[in-house]
C-alpha cells in the first residue's frame, strides 16, 4: 500500500423538491410490474446484478446457486440456468455480471474463514476459474470498464467474544480474463490499516456478534458494500460498523477513510403500537451498508441500516435510518433525509413498529441513477418490506417520493433500462423472490 490518508407523508404528499422553470415536477410513481420466485424461499435471493445491455441479470442464492435471468422483457422476467457454485468456503453471498463479457463473479464465504471468488460462464454455467480473497467476502462489484473487481471482505465476528479476524479488500485484476476457457483469476488483497484516529468513525459501540468494542482496529473494520466512479478508477466501500467509508485508488493503490459522524433526527424509538417520532430523538452513527455514486464523480449516497450495540453491548437504537450525501472528493456531508423514510412507511401503513426501538424500517441497500433530467436513488427498505424512491438532484436536500411494497426484506437492488423505459429489480432475501417495478411518470413531465 502506497499511502493512507484520514479525511476528516402518504406517498402522494411527499413531493420531490426538483424545480425547473416549469416549477415542481410532478413524483415518479413506483408499480410493481412482475414477480419472479425462486422457489427456494428463505434460502432464495440476495443480491442481484443487471447488465444494462441486454438485460442479463445474476441472483445468488443461500441455498447455494446463482440464478441467471432473463430481464429483457421486465413484465416476464425468465430464468434461464440455475448455477451450482462450490461452496466448500461457504455460500454464495455477492455477484456481479461483467459488463461486457459472457461471465458473472461469485463472491463465497462464511465468518472466521477465508473465502473465494469464482467465475462461471453467463451462457451456459460453466465453471471458470476461483481464487482465493479475504476472510467473509460479503461484496463483489465490477468496474464499468470491466477491468477490475473489488471484493469488499466483512470479517464478521463468530461469535460472542470472538472476533472474526482483519477485515480487508480484494483487486481482482480482469484485465487479461476471458470466458473462452478456463483461465485464472489474479487478486491482490489488500490490507486496512487502522482508522483509530478518523474524525467522524464510530465509538462507544460494539459489534452486533461478537459484542467486541468497535475500536477501528483492523479487527473491527467491516467492509460491507462495494461501488465505482464512472471513470473505474475508484472503488468506495462502506464499513457500517464503523460509520466510515474507504476510498481505494486503483491506479494508486492508495486508501482514503472518510468518517460519516452522526445524524440527529425526528424518530420512533418506543415499541407501542403506534408511530409516534419525537423530536430530535434520535441521535445515532450513519453505519452505512449500501453506497453508489452520482455519474459525475461528485458525491456518492449511503444507505444507512446501522448493526452494531451500545458500548455495554445492549441492544437498542442503532444506524441513522436515513440515506446520506456526501462530497466524494473530501467526504464532508451534504444531506440526509432524516425522519423521512419511516415517515413515509407510517404514512401508508407498512412502519415496522417492532422495530422502532433498533434500526425503524432499515436502509439497506441502494442504487442511483439519472433518468429525464433527475438523480434518483431506490433503496430497500429491510424491515418495511418496501422500496423507496428518493429524489437527490440537489444532493444537499435529497427527498423521499413513492414508496412501494415488494417481497419480504429486500437486499439487492438496481435500476436497469429497456429503452426509455426505467425499472428497478430487487432481491427479496427472506422470500426467495425478485420484484421488479417500473417507475413511472406523469404524462407531460
Amino acid at each position: 500500500m502506497k499511502k493512507t490518508l484520514i479525511a476528516s407523508a402518504a406517498v402522494a404528499t411527499f413531493i420531490f423538491a426538483n424545480l425547473s422553470a416549469a416549477g415542481p415536477k410532478v413524483p415518479p410513481q413506483l408499480n410493481l410490474v412482475a414477480t419472479y420466485d425462486t422457489g427456494l424461499g428463505a434460502n432464495g435471493s440476495e443480491i442481484i446484478s443487471v447488465r444494462h445491455t441486454d438485460g442479463i441479470a445474476a441472483l445468488t442464492n443461500v441455498a447455494g446457486s446463482v440464478d441467471v435471468l432473463d430481464l429483457s422483457d421486465p413484465f416476464q422476467p425468465q430464468l434461464l440456468r440455475r448455477v451450482a457454485v462450490d461452496t466448500t468456503n461457504g455460500t454464495p453471498n455477492s455477484v456481479a455480471v461483467h459488463p461486457q463479457h459472457d461471465y458473472f463473479l461469485v463472491v463465497i464465504g462464511r465468518a472466521g474463514t477465508t473465502g473465494s471468488v469464482a467465475a462461471y460462464r453467463l451462457s451456459d454455467g460453466a465453471f471458470l476459474a476461483s481464487a482465493p480473497v479475504g476472510i467473509q467476502p460479503d461484496s463483489i462489484a465490477i468496474a464499468p470498464n470491466g477491468q477490475y473487481a473489488v471484493v469488499a471482505n466483512e470479517a464478521e465476528g463468530v461469535g460472542i467474544g470472538l472476533n472474526g479476524g482483519d477485515g480487508s479488500l480484494s483487486v481482482v485484476n480482469l484485465t487479461g480474463f476471458k470466458s473462452v476457457a478456463p483461465s485464472q483469476l489474479l487478486v491482490t488483497n489488500v490490507a486496512l490499516p487502522s482508522a483509530a484516529a478518523v474524525p467522524g468513525f464510530s465509538s462507544g459501540r460494539t459489534d452486533d456478534i461478537a459484542r467486541l468494542p468497535v475500536d477501528n482496529s483492523p479487527g473491527t473494520l467491516e467492509p460491507e458494500s462495494v461501488a465505482f466512479t464512472k471513470n473505474s478508477r475508484f472503488a468506495y466501500v462502506t464499513l457500517e460498523e464503523n460509520s466510515g467509508v474507504v476510498r481505494l485508488d486503483l491506479h494508486t493503490s492508495e486508501l482514503t477513510f472518510f468518517g460519516l459522524g452522526q445524524t440527529a433526527h425526528d424518530a420512533d424509538l418506543v415499541v407501542d403500537g403506534v408511530y409516534n417520532p419525537v423530536v430530535n430523538a434520535l441521535t445515532a452513527y450513519r453505519e452505512p451498508d449500501g453506497i453508489a455514486l452520482d455519474q459525475t464523480g461528485k458525491f456518492f449516497v449511503t444507505a444507512d441500516e446501522g448493526d452494531t450495540r451500545n458500548a455495554a453491548g445492549a441492544s437498542g437504537p442503532r444506524g441513522g435510518r436515513t440515506v446520506s450525501t456526501f462530497n466524494a472528493r473530501t467526504g464532508v456531508l451534504l444531506g440526509d433525509t432524516g425522519s423521512q423514510l419511516d415517515d413515509a412507511a407510517a404514512a401508508i401503513g407498512i412502519y415496522p413498529d417492532s422495530r422502532s426501538n433498533r434500526g425503524g424500517s432499515e436502509p439497506e441497500v441502494l442504487d442511483l441513477t439519472h433518468h429525464r433530467g433527475m438523480t434518483l436513488v431506490a433503496v430497500g427498505l429491510e424491515r418495511a418490506n418496501a422500496v423507496a424512491l428518493i429524489d437527490v438532484s440537489n444532493p444537499a436536500t435529497p427527498v423521499v417520493g413513492d414508496l412501494a411494497p415488494v417481497g419480504l426484506a429486500p437486499e439487492g437492488i438496481k435500476f436497469f433500462r429497456r429503452g426509455e423505459h426505467l425499472f428497478v429489480a430487487v432481491a427479496n432475501e427472506a422470500s426467495g423472490t425478485v420484484s421488479i417495478l417500473e417507475v413511472v411518470f406523469c404524462e407531460g413531465d
